[in-house]
């Protein structure tokens, strides 16, 4: 997204800085295949994070350099690192065609009545998705300058040097739309610990963003509410028996369904958006999950029980989505953890896809 050394071609890590965690990746390029070289998922204590503001770059830039130890064969201080979806705005715009070198001249006045915030506010980056008679299709990503510049100096502190920060949707659709989905509309439901995002992928193109802040630990804390347990004990409940079976305390699906539907809506909600803004023939036809929380046992196939019933247009099968498409290319490579556990690392893993031999601009 904002690329921050001139031309030149270097080896990145990903890095994945949210509220509670900071994932760590790096692949290596052997022969024509990526192969896993390091990674971590090391937990954040203490409050570092107020309203996704980070409090304490020094304290944030110890626990990273924390994480990094623990992903052990790190061998390079460049990185690429995310910037995260509820502080951000994807937007696809029309402008008349004109040259790219006038383009960027032209962005804040497109884009005035389509950000909430003030243009001198954000760092802007676009990219040309394709020309339509007299206008440019352009994708815009817009993230604040105070979130950004606040990351950058915790990098700094971490004796790290960034080569670019990436918006998280953009990482995460990197990661897990492979090549048979290159030509279609695709929409990933990334479930996280604090936010579901809602990514629209459209010819390899992202094309549009939302979130909720229901994931996770609004999961875990109403099944302890329901089955009156501690937190850590309903979380334990969660990942043993998901959307399967009931406790012996009680149904956790009590607990978790009514957030689920709500998911459930606003994925109606993004679709119907998607086929009144985009391409009448251009309709979403594949839903993947990814996300730490997308691990919960049966959420697939409830999603897709609630989407397809009484619909006029069956959505298709939502499925877990795999963030080695694009990096594993051999069945044989044994990877540290399951396919259910991989969905925790699907941004960091889009990170480090674009880290591998970075080119700068």
């Amino acid at each position: 997204m904002f690329s921050l050394f001139g031309n030149q071609k270097i080896n990145a890590f990903g890095l994945d800085v949210s509220d509670v965690s900071i994932k760590v990746m790096q692949l290596e390029k052997v022969k024509s295949s990526l192969n896993l070289r390091a990674y971590s998922n090391y937990p954040l204590s203490g409050k570092l994070f107020n309203n996704h503001m980070i409090i304490s770059e020094q304290r944030l830039a110890d626990s990273i350099n924390r994480a990094i130890e623990e992903a052990r064969n790190v061998n390079t201080k460049y990185v690429v690192a995310s910037v995260p979806e509820m502080k951000s705005f994807v937007r696809v715009i029309y402008i008349p065609r004109m040259p790219e070198s006038e383009i960027v001249n032209a962005l804040p006045w497109e884009l005035e009545q389509n950000i909430p915030v003030p243009i001198d506010q954000v760092y802007l980056d676009w990219q040309i998705i394709k020309e339509v008679d007299d206008r440019l299709e352009l994708l815009v990503t817009a993230a604040p300058k105070d979130y950004v510049d606040s990351l950058a100096e915790t990098l700094e502190l971490a004796k790290l040097k960034p080569v670019a920060f990436e918006l998280e949707s953009q990482a995460t659709a990197r990661a897990v739309v492979g090549s048979e989905d290159a030509d279609r509309a695709i929409l990933i439901l990334d479930m996280a610990t604090l936010q579901t995002s809602f990514i629209v992928v459209n010819n390899s193109a992202l094309e549009y963003t939302s979130s909720i802040p229901v994931a996770g630990r609004a999961f875990t804390e109403s099944i302890a509410r329901n089955l009156g347990v501690p937190a850590s004990e309903a979380e334990k409940i969660k990942q043993e028996l998901g959307l399967v079976e009931e406790s012996k305390r009680g149904n956790i699906k009590r607990a978790i369904l009514p957030m689920l539907d709500n998911i459930v809506d606003e994925i109606r909600n993004v679709v119907r958006f998607h086929e009144e803004h985009a391409n009448p023939k251009s309709r979403i036809d594949k839903i993947y999950l990814s996300g730490g929380s997308a691990k919960l046992m049966g959420i697939a196939d409830y999603i897709s029980a609630r989407l397809n019933l009484g619909a006029d247009r069956p959505l298709g099968k939502v499925v877990l989505g795999n963030p080695w498409i694009n990096v594993i290319q051999t069945t044989d490579h044994q990877l540290p953890f399951s396919k259910e556990e991989a969905l925790e690392y699907s941004t960091v893993a889009g990170l480090a896809i674009r880290g591998v031999n970075y080119e700068t601009d």
